[in-house]
């Protein structure tokens, strides 16, 4: 397991945590089953930089923009990357192989650019809203909810959208126990979402955020169907495109619960 947890930060972090090369399928599936302490990492740096700046007077906006910053700098910008694509190859009403197409193009049109904007604009405020407000638990549970999404994508049955690619490596990795198990995992960051403002004491709030958890999985399953009907299958720019979009649903579910 700690294996698996060095080669998901190895491949979702510029963290030095050394690599010994591409590894075998199994190896590959273990580390999406990690995804989740990529989130932990990924969610403690943005709100510990976030607090960071806001105890220096930046203020709600600046902060936001400073722990979402450190985390496009950590990931290298890839899930951003991956969601512009995606929205693009999704918008374009295109077949699945022009779909692709317009995923491995490199470029950006219209649609990825409003989507990718408007999806980091929210992270941004939400964050801000939530370091403004105190909060240290639920911004880190939205990062650690959003990585358990990929995990029910990648569960077996789901094809890959093409034979070569990440996507290949590791779609239909995810065993049934792996799924329930990062699936209660994400329940819980869901509760934790509620872990801010005045309110967080009451325990009906607690299971309102599980609530949140729960659909969270389930419009990622959702929207999982919908892009193997659309593509033939799911790849990495589509598992970095669940992870962006769901940290931004996330946050922003967390600042409701304030």
């Amino acid at each position: 397991m700690l294996n698996a947890v060095r080669v998901s930060l190895s491949w979702m972090t510029v963290l030095p945590v050394g690599r010994t090369g591409v590894p075998d399928a199994a190896a590959a599936g273990r580390a999406m089953t990690a995804l989740p302490v990529v989130g932990l990492v990924c969610g403690a740096v943005a709100t510990a930089i976030a607090h960071g700046a806001h105890a220096l007077g930046a203020g709600a906006l600046l902060s936001g923009i400073s722990g979402i910053a450190a985390v496009l700098a950590l990931t290298r910008g890839m899930h951003v990357d991956a969601l512009a694509d995606t929205a693009d190859a999704l918008g374009s009403y295109a077949g699945p192989e022009r779909a692709l197409e317009i995923m491995r193009s490199g470029s950006i049109g219209p649609m990825g650019a409003a989507v990718l904007a408007l999806t980091l604009i929210a992270e941004v405020a939400a964050l801000g809203a939530l370091v403004d407000s105190g909060a240290w638990l639920a911004p880190i549970a939205a990062f650690v909810l959003s990585r358990c999404l990929p995990v029910i994508l990648l569960r077996r049955g789901v094809p890959a959208a093409s034979p070569t690619g990440f996507g290949a490596m590791v779609a239909g990795s995810q065993s049934r126990a792996a799924v329930v198990a990062i699936g209660l995992l994400g329940v819980a960051a869901g509760a934790g979402l509620a872990g801010a403002g005045p309110w967080a004491g009451q325990y009906w709030l607690w299971a309102v955020g599980a609530g949140v958890g729960v659909a969270a999985l389930l419009v990622t399953a959702a929207a999982g169907r919908h892009v193997v009907r659309r593509l033939g299958g799911i790849n990495g720019d589509v598992l970095g495109a669940s992870i962006e979009t769901g940290t931004a649903a996330t946050l922003v579910a967390a600042v409701l619960l304030l």
